[in-house]
């Protein structure tokens, strides 16, 4: 098993992707032999050329190697490279699965079944609302929850998991000594405890935008499947549902109206033939044979036949939150007369309150 200060040197080497570092250490199995090979043995490995060999004897990367073991030592931070055994085992099957992650908190088996839910940065109620109600029901048959730790969507999957109980995956576009957005600083403590908060970026990296398209592939590489919740044409939420297809991983998207900008990205992927999600049964049913460990069983649920003043009131609502002002001058009442109807099917769980007196179905 290569040791941590040879893996580093020959990531820092410009040129050396994932996919070209595991066919050096595969082709040499010794990792220090990489470092005193000759030009000709360099170049019998698939990808190096005779300028990225001469690359690989040449570049000096003593100066970020001692700086990276300097910053590891002084921090609570950890590494887990491929090459270990507690390395996420589905993400190894990918083409190009990063060599190591710097971390806080420990991968488990566990989250060998886990699913990525990504969206827009600026979600509606109705993506909030959405996503909040996917995870719950997730993590209820005990799936790991992945994302990107971005506003919006990402935090918002992240939030629901772990106060849902279960377990949840950051994977960043920067360093994991920088926290971005800076708002999160909270949740990343939380994910720690309770999940990974990790990156294959060194530490010390910016959260620049070339990173992100990057760290996508990851967050579809560690899930059985990607759901997208509300994403433009050309968002990076789409970017890491191309790379779910490539890496063979199952495709979701909620759908969402016609005409808004937050939708066309979902809509699209649902025309060319990803899983319509209209409640997290959707999910569950395509990745039933495919799940490493058992799902819980199913607690029954129980339906109400809703009569009368309650199903008039509950057929005026929708996924999209309504205060109770507006609600009641469209069922010409006053708020005092619905508001115990609503309390009434709030109890039944039919439907949910949000702040500032606003009310969604459930």
């Amino acid at each position: 098993m290569p040791d941590l200060r040879a893996t580093l040197r020959l990531m820092a080497v410009p040129g050396m992707g994932p996919r070209r570092i595991l066919n050096t250490v595969h082709h040499f199995k010794d990792i220090e032999r990489i470092f005193n090979a000759s030009i000709p043995e360099l170049c019998q490995v698939p990808g190096i050329d005779q300028r990225l060999a001469k690359t690989i004897l040449q570049t000096d990367t003593r100066e970020f190697v001692d700086e990276q073991i300097a910053l590891l030592e002084k921090s609570p931070f950890k590494v887990t490279t491929i090459f270990d055994n507690n390395y996420p085992e589905k993400l190894k099957n990918i083409y190009d699965p990063p060599i190591l992650f710097y971390q806080l908190g420990d991968f488990t088996q566990k989250d060998n079944d886990a699913i990525a839910i990504v969206g827009t940065r600026s979600p509606s109620s109705y993506g909030k609302s959405v996503t909040e109600k996917l995870v719950q029901g997730l993590v209820e048959q005990q799936l790991t929850i992945v994302s990107g730790f971005a506003r919006g969507i990402d935090s918002i999957a992240h939030k629901a998991a772990l106060q849902a109980g279960g377990r949840t995956i950051a994977v960043l576009g920067n360093g994991v000594d920088r926290v971005y957005p800076p708002e999160n600083r909270d949740l990343k403590n939380m994910i720690a405890e309770n999940g990974v908060y990790c990156s294959e970026f060194p530490i010390g990296t910016k959260p620049d935008a070339v990173n992100f398209p990057r760290r996508n592939r990851i967050i579809s590489g560690l899930s059985l499947g990607a759901v997208i919740i509300e994403a433009g044409e050309k968002s990076g939420a789409i970017l890491t549902a191309y790379y779910a297809v490539d890496q063979n991983r199952d495709i979701f998207a909620v759908p969402g109206r016609i005409g808004d900008n937050k939708s066309v990205g979902t809509n699209r992927l649902i025309q060319k033939g990803a899983k319509l999600v209209l409640n997290v049964d959707d999910i569950l049913s395509e990745i039933e044979q495919i799940r490493k460990f058992s799902p819980k069983p199913s607690q029954m649920k129980i339906d109400f036949e809703l009569e009368g003043s309650e199903k008039t009131v509950f057929d005026k609502l929708s996924g999209e939150p309504v205060n109770i002002d507006a609600l009641a001058e469209s069922l010409h009442k006053s708020p005092f007369e619905i508001l115990p109807v609503l309390l009434n099917l709030e109890i039944k769980g039919c439907v949910r309150q949000l702040a500032g007196k606003m009310f969604v179905r459930d």
